[in-house]
């Protein structure tokens, strides 16, 4: 009888880091021979189905119990598939998940998932990583862990310290990734711009651009995830001179308020944040994402307006905005004056509004403008000053171009969000 065929099934939730924890899953259920499919296929049933999951915040891991009950449901149907659940959900609440969920027949913490090979087929040495994204763009994660201790944030407490991988490392990886045509490559860490100084004694994250910058096929090197008290000098002059680092920078402030930045322990302040954004705007071109969380432990409302004004006037091209969460084992969790949960979402309503209005005033400062774009898929790219998956996109009114293409475009219209253009 022919041998049956062996067939997996990845769900990756959570952030790009976990998705590259996801990919080098697939690396190492592609070296063991198996073939993949949906979680839900009766066609192609999956013989084994791994969840990768997120438990950053209460909502994260209310979505990562929704999609195990999903797939138990799946596996009571087809008794023989075997369930695996990995990554942070594990690492965070461990034992007590196999309470809720007997079904799952294994559970992989964070370490664990470094050893999948040996569990899906015995295979001996580190398995290659098999990207999940459009083929032209990967993320590089440069690092782990984090050493930050934010009041609000469980990274440290699920991940572990911070680790930066060597240089050569991280360099034989953008160059694989090089040769399997990656156009674009997009660094991420918990902290990006504290890579290396666990390893070198100095942070060596421009050292590690220069490194890459000279590997052959990649055209864009973006970054995400940089600290404002981390951002040195040597890595914002390789934002002004550097032509394949993007210009574009994902810089999280959090607040601006003093006193709440502070209770965060952010360890900067706001006039801290005012000089590097005004050196930042030196740069020809620059444009700049941030985060902000309303609702923190005490914020007053002076403080909210601060925040509020202070997004005004600076008029980031790109914001992405949380509601307070207050999340057990932080030290945030039990701070006194916890802001009500309709009031902080309230606030971050109003925040949300006020960046649609400036993303509508900046974006339409480009029509008429000609920006080259790496087109994503039919009709729709993006420009070196929009990452994949958190911003807005250009749509591209001729169709036929092929997805990993560069191609220059003329901008027609600007929505809230998004640009239309016409390629020239």
């Amino acid at each position: 009888m022919p041998r049956q065929k062996k067939r997996a099934a990845v769900v990756a939730l959570g952030c790009p880091k976990n998705r590259v924890d996801s990919e080098y899953l697939l690396g190492a259920l592609a070296r063991a021979g198996y073939e993949f499919t949906n979680p839900a296929d009766t066609k192609r049933r999956p013989n084994l189905i791994i969840l990768t999951t997120c438990a950053f915040l209460k909502s994260a891991v209310a979505e990562s119990e929704r999609v195990i009950r999903k797939l138990v449901r799946i596996k009571r149907n087809n008794p023989e598939t075997e369930l695996i659940v990995a990554g942070c959900l594990v690492q965070r609440y461990g034992e007590k998940l196999k309470e809720l969920f007997p079904e799952v027949d294994r559970w992989l913490g964070l370490n664990e998932m470094t050893k999948i090979h040996r569990v899906v087929g015995g295979l001996s040495g580190a398995p290659a990583r098999l990207i999940s994204t459009p083929a032209h763009y990967a993320y590089l994660k440069i690092a782990d862990g984090c050493d930050n201790r934010c009041s609000y944030c469980l990274i440290p407490a699920i991940r572990g310290w911070f680790r930066s991988r060597p240089i050569e490392e991280v360099v034989a990886e953008a160059e694989a990734l090089g040769h399997l045509g990656v156009k674009e490559l997009i660094l991420i860490a918990q902290d990006t711009t504290l890579y290396g100084k666990d390893i070198y004694h100095s942070p060596a994250l421009a050292r590690l651009i220069d490194r890459l910058s000279a590997i052959k096929g990649l055209v864009w090197i973006r970054l995400l995830y940089t600290h404002p008290a981390h951002l040195t000098e040597d890595v914002l002059e390789q934002l002004g001179t550097n032509t394949r680092l993007c210009r574009y920078i994902d810089l999280p402030i959090q607040h601006i308020a003093d006193r709440i930045l502070e209770r965060m322990n952010r360890h900067y302040r706001r006039r801290d944040v005012e000089r590097l954004i005004e050196r930042l705007r030196m740069i020809p071109e620059m444009r700049i994402r941030t985060t902000v969380i309303t609702g923190f432990p005490g914020e007053t409302e002076t403080e909210f307006i601060q925040l509020r004004d202070f997004i005004r006037s600076v008029q980031f091209d790109r914001l992405s905005g949380y509601a307070f969460s207050p999340e057990p084992g932080t030290m945030a969790y039990q701070m006194p004056g916890q802001v009500p949960k309709d009031l902080a979402r309230k606030r971050l309503g109003e925040i949300m509004r006020l960046q649609a209005q400036v993303s509508r005033q900046r974006l339409r400062r480009l029509v008429g403008s000609e920006i080259r774009v790496l087109v994503d898929m039919p009709g729709a790219g993006r420009s070196e000053w929009e990452a994949p998956e958190i911003d807005g996109v250009v749509r591209i009114k001729d169709a036929g171009i092929a997805p990993g293409e560069f191609i220059n475009v003329r901008v027609t219209a600007a929505r809230t969000h998004d640009l239309i253009a016409r390629k020239i």
